[in-house]
């Protein structure tokens, strides 16, 4: 017969057993609803980011497509106002011929759109095909299509077609090497004159002309189609333009802050084959920068190069993500040497009176610089080495890396 108190035992373990089975019930519960918050957050957050990489990418197709319509009527009216002064084709300024020129000389490359983020969208079906809205997923797959369509119009059509082969242009730049610079200028001006005055009046320029107004009316619909699209975009995506503007600012960090401790040194730059700088950053917020650059004469009188080391002291300071450099024209100081140059058979003293002038003019520059301070302020930032630097200024890319 079992006692009443083995009875109590028994209750007891039953119940710690009840609770311990609640308890890890409970906990698995927890476990998986936590892990499935978090699944669902970093999905919902790769969705985002997938949706404002695709709305930045036709923003970005809307700002390129504006450029050329800029540049296309710009090109256009210098064309036309060419035209209606034919006659005084001689009198006209060197620029607007040159625009005149661009507009109906056929481009060497096929025009183009960064494709990487629509092949990213594309090669992603997991990821676009869950992103919430259809009608999101049906405007980029339109956007995209609707880009190839006028990337293939653009660059076939034949009234896309520019009438004048580039080769065509040997004409103007004939030259033959007895001439002198001020020679071979003369006669680029005058063959590009004669050149547009027969190419203006010919009947395939005149038609391509005259469908201007048709292909700048297509790329505005263009335009207004894509930022009625991404519009719509934003909206069903529910994106503000503060998370646009904090996606883009992210995607264009490529590196960490640049901070002072980590600037001092000596830093080359390599431009190209023919230009090299060093720049050494002091402690006390001083600089000195020595640079070596070489340009080819390739004239109708010499041949070669003319190498120019220059040095120039100044100073530096980091503001924010900026790396301000104060240079000082009064400690700028430019040697020349023309060892490499050689001048052709009976013209040395062309060459020599070249390199005279050149010298004079740019002694004349610097001293009119003299007794100011150029200031040059770039968004910095450092790769995780310590040993590479970022330096981006408007358009402008340059990279310093650290001297051993």
């Amino acid at each position: 017969m079992i006692s009443e108190e083995s009875r109590k035992e028994r209750r007891s373990w039953w119940m710690q057993f009840l609770i311990s089975v609640i308890g890890t019930a409970i906990g698995v519960g927890l476990t998986f609803a936590v892990s499935n918050r978090i699944e669902n957050n970093k999905k919902e957050q790769a969705q985002r980011l997938t949706a404002m990489m695709v709305i930045h990418d036709i923003d970005e197709t809307v700002e390129r497509v504006k450029s050329l319509k800029d540049e296309m009527e710009e090109q256009f009216n210098a064309t036309l106002y060419t035209i209606s002064h034919l006659n005084q084709i001689d009198d006209l300024p060197q620029d607007t011929l040159v625009l005149a020129l661009s507009y109906i000389v056929q481009d060497e490359n096929e025009y183009s759109f960064d494709m990487s983020k629509e092949k990213i969208f594309h090669s992603s079906p997991d990821t676009w095909q869950n992103l919430g809205s259809m009608k999101f997923i049906d405007n980029v797959q339109s956007f995209y299509f609707s880009r190839q369509k006028f990337l293939d119009m653009y660059n076939k059509s034949i009234y896309w077609q520019r009438p004048v082969q580039a080769g065509e242009l040997q004409q103007i730049n004939s030259m033959d090497e007895s001439m002198s610079v001020e020679q071979y200028l003369e006669s680029y001006n005058t063959n590009l004159r004669k050149f547009l005055k027969d190419k203006l009046t010919d009947s395939n320029t005149q038609n391509y002309i005259n469908y201007t107004a048709w292909r700048i009316g297509i790329i505005t619909n263009m335009i207004e189609d894509c930022i009625k699209l991404n519009n719509e975009n934003k909206f069903l995506m529910s994106i503000t333009d503060e998370e646009m503007e904090a996606y883009v600012n992210s995607i264009s960090k490529t590196g960490v802050a640049l901070k002072e401790e980590n600037l001092i040194g000596t830093w080359k730059v390599s431009s190209s084959d023919d230009h090299e700088e060093e720049w050494e950053y002091r402690k006390d917020h001083t600089c000195t920068v020595v640079g070596v650059q070489s340009g080819i004469a390739n004239m109708p009188y010499a041949k070669g190069k003319l190498k120019a080391t220059y040095t120039c002291e100044g100073e530096w300071n980091i503001e924010g993500d900026s790396l301000i450099q104060t240079l000082d024209w009064d400690k700028y100081n430019m040697k020349f040497d023309n060892s490499e140059i050689i001048a052709l058979p009976g013209r040395q003293d062309m060459l020599d009176n070249w390199l005279k002038e050149y010298m004079e003019s740019y002694e004349k520059y610097v001293n009119e610089k003299r007794g100011s301070k150029e200031r040059r302020a770039c968004g910095a930032c450092m790769d995780a080495s310590g040993d590479k630097i970022e330096l981006k200024q408007t358009d402008e890319v340059q990279y310093m890396k650290r001297k051993k």
